[in-house]
């Protein structure tokens, strides 16, 4: 169950998610028959200079963190479980242990988007790893994530967002179904701290996108409580109604977005 979260092209690995730098910072200069001596003192050229540097718009703090995404992988179950107990109410986040099955039965249908980061300032410091050896001050840390499963029905159910007890056969319900084709949503968060600035709507987007890329399903689901509903529109999903689903209390509206026909991709 996703969370409200205050390019859009697919994005690889690693790549970082750079701010838009479409506006230069150069004035434009009107087009001329030829060179122009200006006629202002260097008084008066750094008085213009220094009240054009004030209008620049001042460094966002996504600026700075410099994301990118990656798949996650079983070491950080740990931030993922520290993400999720700051997101949700107890009634409404995945237990560690379902983090950890989600990641181990289908890790590529997960997506961490993270920053390097030296010290401890973020929830997920200590338990995050060093970006490389060389510098181990410096650390991979993990700031959001998506955690999803495949299933069989064209939206979520309460057997979808449930995991098989350890001794259950490999396919039993309820759970993941890797033939499926419908990719259940279960977890969209991000640390607290740190929304607002876009990281939910840049992950979800880099999320469908390798789906489709992938041609690993038809569909994605999610379902969301009727105040996000406009949210998640606006990300491409389209409200399916009123969800049967009772996890968590109940509730829901099932979100869903089309990500190919079927058929796409086959023989």
């Amino acid at each position: 169950m996703p969370r409200e979260l205050v390019p859009e092209n697919n994005i690889p690995d690693h790549r970082p998610i750079e701010a838009n730098d479409e506006d230069s910072d150069q004035p434009q200069q009107e087009g001329t028959d030829g060179p122009e001596e200006s006629s202002m003192s260097a008084e008066d050229e750094n008085i213009m200079f220094n009240r054009l540097a004030r209008r620049r718009a001042p460094r966002s703090k996504r600026d700075d963190l410099h994301p990118y995404t990656q798949t996650l992988t079983i070491s950080e179950v740990d931030s993922c479980n520290i993400i999720e107990e700051a997101t949700f109410p107890p009634q409404e986040r995945a237990s560690k242990e379902k983090i950890k099955y989600r990641i181990r039965v289908c890790p590529e249908l997960t997506l961490g988007i993270y920053t390097s980061h030296t010290g401890s300032d973020i929830a997920t410091a200590d338990t995050s790893a060093p970006v490389y050896s060389g510098a181990p001050e410096r650390k991979q840390v993990l700031l959001g994530h998506i955690i999803a499963t495949k299933t069989t029905n064209a939206v979520v159910t309460d057997d979808d967002m449930a995991i098989p007890s350890p001794d259950s056969p490999p396919d039993a319900t309820p759970g993941h179904k890797e033939l499926g084709r419908t990719v259940c949503i279960h977890s969209l968060a991000v640390l607290p701290k740190f929304q607002g600035q876009g990281l939910g709507k840049t992950l979800i987007k880099a999320f469908v996108a390798r789906l489709q890329v992938q041609d690993v399903a038809e569909r994605v689901a999610l379902i969301a409580h009727e105040h996000l509903v406009p949210y998640y529109t606006a990300l491409g999903f389209e409200s399916q109604g009123p969800s049967k689903a009772q996890f968590g209390g109940g509730g829901w509206i099932d979100m869903v977005q089309q990500i190919s026909a079927p058929g796409i991709g086959d023989d």
